[in-house]
């Protein structure tokens, strides 16, 4: 098995263990209403190009991966809390400081899951808003705060970014 897979296998493990179940989770929920409504449903990249970023990673940022799947409960469960409370406040600098903590020792890691991702993500978005139509972009929390993140980046590219709550 991969290492990058391994460590998949026991953050699966770690999330159980903190209570979070993905059948709960923001994207379920979306794509359930979003069916429901008979809603068209995309993706910014398909599961095999994420896969493949974790893939592409260095043996050694697969390990940094590997070793932050086995932190205790105890410690991931506050994290994870800091971060979830940040999100549900909006608190975007709280989000980036828990999220970024967590890739600070790994600058593959943060260039192949963050930078990468968002610089794709911003400019499929820049191309999609040159579209006629209305289209619903949703994202994990990670990929809003910093600044380095998809929003920073479309600023950066002269559009108008406005926070909704």
């Amino acid at each position: 098995m991969e290492t990058w897979a391994a460590a998949f296998r026991l953050l699966g493990v770690q999330f159980a263990q903190i209570g979070l179940q993905g059948e709960n989770g923001v994207e379920q929920t979306l794509k359930e209403a979003f069916a429901a409504n008979g809603k068209p449903i995309g993706q910014l990249e398909t599961n095999a190009e994420q896969l493949a970023y974790f893939d592409s990673l260095p043996e050694a940022s697969q390990r940094a991966l590997l070793e932050g799947s086995i932190e205790p409960a105890q410690v991931a469960g506050p994290d994870f809390a800091k971060m979830l409370s940040g999100w549900a406040k909006g608190d975007v600098n709280e989000i980036a400081k828990t999220f970024n903590r967590d890739l600070s020792d790994s600058p593959d890691l943060t260039q192949t899951l963050l930078m990468k991702r968002n610089a794709n993500w911003s400019s499929w978005i820049e191309g999609r808003l040159k579209q006629p139509g209305t289209v619903m972009i949703a994202v994990g929390a990670g990929h809003l705060a910093g600044h380095d993140s998809v929003l920073s980046r479309l600023r950066d590219q002269g559009f108008m970014v406005t926070r909704l709550q």
